[in-house]
């Protein structure tokens, strides 16, 4: 696991191979306090909830290993490799409620002696630590050993002594919240197997019980334990089998003087197919600390520590979304809407981020909502809605459906120049599609009142057409149904007839040409003889092309052609001031919409006829 503490660990007995020396060269005490709330919900939801962190400001590419926190939680101390490649111990402040500052070496011991990890009872002052190498040790290997943290100084180092040290390896204490119990472990012989756990307890005169082994070991290894401040939960390390790999964090309770319930791994939230030793819990952190060579850290053994997962707020919100639906044809409206979404109760405005007509927003949870929507040829409307109770990540969604304007078009036929009403005129009314061509008519016939009236579709397009005695007949294309935001739109259409006694012109022009054939100018001279004896009447010029070409260049070509019949007209004596309208119309209207030369042809036209007084 390329932990270089060092190669073996060499005793009177036997070699240590590279994995034990590495855990048989650390001890962590702990003194311990009462658990956070929040640290107490983690480890009784057996870490279901929680992630690993690294601790990244005290790791290094060395090895730092068995974490120790003040009591205070103010103070970190762990051993690292990171000086001399021997053991030694370093200090870390807090710089926030999470964060450690840089660490700063604590204490370093000359040649080849090792300090391993420093531990403090509950006085502040009494300090353990394991010592390796040691003149003062038996036979020179890894013992515990006594001293004084003074003024963040480590004094005074002294050795345990017998019975607690022994020629075999002892590390690993760790010391009951009341002082009254040791933990440690040992290789010592008459063990169950590798390393074992040991317990010691402490009488009235401060004197310490001979080592017992814990019924708890195996003839795997078992190190580093950890007991908690009921004095009853141990936590400790084993490479027994059915773990999740190496060696893994185990919890047993203490149910008499050696009595412990069968170990329970802490399964995958804590331990991973690395090595997991040294698991700790600090007294005022929501966190639990382990040293660990697993994926992701800096090198080797690295100080990681468990915290819950953050806490999610309760939704407040929820996604909502509809359409603005047509209420007759059930499909999205024909224009945008303009869509106000607010809190019934309040009035307060909820934004919508959505488009015209697909609305979207997030509305509170458990609140009446109202959506209102208004669009272009519809009649306003507005829907109530009861938002969930709960969330839901899928949201949830209300349409609203508008009821399109009611176009009534209505008006009346009268003669162009009297102002006389023509009762009992036929008048037509046909439904056209972008190109023209008839999607169906409707016609009634003129009252006494010469009025008319029909219904008609927002959105549509229309010609209307009137016929009646003695008039010329009436056909025109009628302006697009206005769009307005109301139940009800009525179109006003007056339609002026021309009496029969001046008669409309049509003359036609060759393709692409604007000049007038001599062919066409004999149609001309009664016209022009009737509109000389009647001064009082305003003509209209509407040049047209056939479909062939580009929309602009058949305007182009529709205003010459209207504008060389103005020429022809005013040459014959036409005042200038009768001739009330002159424009083309480009390739709109045509009189024949088939696509053939004969059509080509009556489409190339101009047409002259009375529009008022």
């Amino acid at each position: 696991m390329n932990y270089k503490i060092r190669q073996y660990e060499m005793t009177s007995r036997r070699i240590v191979p590279l994995l034990v020396a590495f855990i048989l060269s650390l001890s962590v005490v702990t003194v311990l306090f009462a658990q956070t709330d929040s640290t107490k919900q983690m480890m009784a939801s057996g870490f279901a909830q929680t992630h690993a962190e690294n601790v990244k400001s005290l790791n290094s590419s060395s090895d730092e290993a068995a974490p120790f926190l003040s009591a205070d939680g103010n103070s970190i101390y762990f051993s690292s490799y990171r000086l001399n490649n021997r053991s030694a111990l370093f200090s870390a402040t807090r710089s926030s409620s999470t964060e450690w500052s840089a660490p700063k070496l604590l204490i370093e011991l000359e040649g080849k002696q090792s300090i391993s990890v420093l531990t403090v009872a509950a006085d502040g002052r009494t300090a353990v630590v394991q010592c390796c190498n040691r003149p003062d040790g038996i036979y020179s290997t890894c013992d515990l050993y006594m001293g004084d943290l003074d003024g963040g100084e480590l004094k005074n180092l002294r050795p345990f002594g017998a019975p607690i040290n022994s020629e075999w390896w002892e590390g690993q204490p760790s010391i009951s919240s009341d002082g009254q119990l040791l933990f440690f472990s040992s290789d010592r012989k008459h063990g169950e197997g590798g390393s074992d756990i040991y317990m010691m307890t402490r009488n009235s005169a401060g004197d310490w019980s001979e080592p017992v082994n814990l019924k708890i070991n195996t003839g795997s290894n078992e190190v580093s334990p950890f007991i908690a401040s009921d004095n009853q939960t141990l936590y400790f390390a084993s490479d027994r089998s059915g773990g999740q790999g190496g060696y893994d964090i185990y919890v047993t309770y203490r149910k008499g003087d050696n009595e412990w319930s069968e170990p329970k791994n802490l399964g995958a939230a804590v331990n991973t197919k690395s090595n997991e030793l040294f698991f700790s819990i600090p007294s005022r952190e929501d966190a639990v600390y382990v040293s660990s060579d697993r994926e992701g850290g800096q090198g080797g053994f690295d100080i990681w520590k468990i915290v819950p997962n953050p806490v999610k707020p309760k939704p407040k919100f929820i996604a909502f979304s509809g359409r603005v639906l047509d209420a007759v044809t059930g499909q999205p409206i024909a224009t945008n809407a303009d869509v106000s979404i607010n809190i019934s109760a309040t009035g307060e405005a909820i934004t919508n981020t959505g488009s015209a007509k697909n609305y979207k927003a997030d509305v509170p949870i458990g609140k009446p909502i109202r959506v209102t929507a208004m669009a272009d040829g519809y009649a306003s409307g507005n829907v109530e809605v009861q938002t969930p109770d709960a969330f839901d990540p899928n949201g949830f969604s209300q349409d609203i459906k508008l009821n399109p304007s009611k176009v009534r078009i209505v008006g009346h036929t009268t003669d162009l120049f009297t102002n006389k009403k023509i009762a009992d005129a036929k008048v037509t009314l046909e439904e056209i599609d972008a190109n023209g061509n008839s999607l169906g008519t409707q016609s009634v016939q003129t009252d006494a009142d010469a009025a008319f009236g029909f219904d008609a579709k927002v959105g549509a397009k229309y010609r209307i057409a009137a016929s009646a005695n003695e008039y010329q007949g009436y056909y025109q294309p009628l302006d697009d149904i206005p769009l307005k935001r109301e139940a009800s739109v009525t179109v006003p259409k007056e339609i002026r007839m021309t009496p029969n006694e001046i008669k409309p012109i049509t003359v036609n022009f060759e393709t692409a040409k604007y000049d007038l054939m001599p062919s066409q100018l004999p149609q001309f001279n009664d016209f022009i003889r009737r509109v000389k004896d009647n001064p009082y009447v305003k003509l209209e010029v509407q040049g047209y092309t056939d479909e062939r070409g580009s929309e602009e260049l058949n305007r182009v070509l529709s205003e010459k052609r209207a504008k060389a019949v103005q020429d022809y007209l005013q040459s014959q004596g036409v005042p200038a001031n009768q001739l009330a309208v002159v424009k083309g119309y480009g390739k709109s209207n045509p009189l024949d919409p088939s696509s053939n030369e004969e059509a080509w042809r009556k489409n190339r036209r101009c047409e002259i006829r009375i529009v008022g007084k």
